[in-house]
């Protein structure tokens, strides 16, 4: 109660929000309480992070925030940081669970980002990455042999941009989210002939 009491007032300003997923916060309180005031800074983010659904294919509504409830306490100090990714990498979040490929690459965030990796076009495409390179992974020693040699970000930002993404993403692969258009305050409105 200590470690939430500062920030009631954000917690009930914010409460709307996350009021369905109070259950599971009170569950497990223990771990999430004393990161309360970096983890309000960036609910937004971290509420696409809360429920999960049939097609991301783990399991109950809360198994994909369970799942990722180990990493919190390495992630929630680097939240400023990866904070403009969550939104665009929650979509390849089961990939990065599937082989335990986060536990693999969490390791090599901090040089990963300190070293540029501030292009949002490479967590778009961490699904591309992980159909090509995925496997390297798995290979003792090479992800941190690789994010020794200077330059690996750009590198990392060049092959997500750049490699084909049909194998990928199927018919889907030439469809990219528009973020920052306009579209007109009339783009969705039906009109009565």
């Amino acid at each position: 109660l200590a470690s939430i009491e500062p920030y009631l007032d954000e917690v009930l300003e914010r409460f709307d929000d996350i009021e369905p997923h109070l259950p599971w916060i009170l569950e497990n309180i223990d771990v999430l309480a004393p990161y309360t005031g970096l983890l309000l800074k960036h609910v937004d983010e971290l509420l696409l992070y809360a429920t999960s659904n049939e097609s991301d294919g783990v399991g109950t509504e809360y198994a994909l925030a369970e799942q990722l409830l180990p990493y919190l306490e390495y992630y929630v100090s680097r939240l400023d940081m990866v904070g403009p990714h969550l939104a665009l990498l929650r979509p390849h979040i089961p990939k990065l669970l599937k082989h335990k490929r986060i536990a693999k690459i969490s390791p090599h965030i901090d040089r990963l980002f300190a070293g540029g990796y501030l292009h949002l076009g490479t967590s778009a495409n961490l699904d591309v990455l992980l159909f090509w390179f995925g496997w390297t992974l798995q290979v003792p020693f090479l992800p941190r042999l690789f994010f020794a040699i200077p330059g690996s970000p750009r590198i990392v930002q060049f092959l997500a941009c750049r490699f084909p993404k049909r194998f990928v993403r199927g018919f889907c692969s030439g469809v990219s989210c528009s973020v920052d258009g306009d579209y007109g305050v009339s783009w969705n409105k039906l009109s009565k002939i």
